[in-house]
């Protein structure tokens, strides 16, 4: 993806479903099982590259 952080789901190539959010001052990812229903990382800061290697996914969870 170009441009400013957006929150929500994404699909990235090599940590699958991720949510990208704001925690306080923060972007953030976690990474989640398919289905969106059980987290399977920490909170981890979200930088360029992840982000631009994200696509919106087309299910919301």
């Amino acid at each position: 993806m170009d441009g400013q952080y957006k929150p929500g789901w994404y699909i990235h190539p090599n940590l699958a479903l991720i949510k990208i959010y704001q925690s306080g001052q923060s972007w953030v990812y976690r990474c989640y099982s398919s289905s969106g229903q059980k987290a399977l990382s920490k909170e981890r800061p979200l930088d360029q590259w992840t982000w631009a290697l994200s696509e919106p996914s087309p299910e919301e969870y």
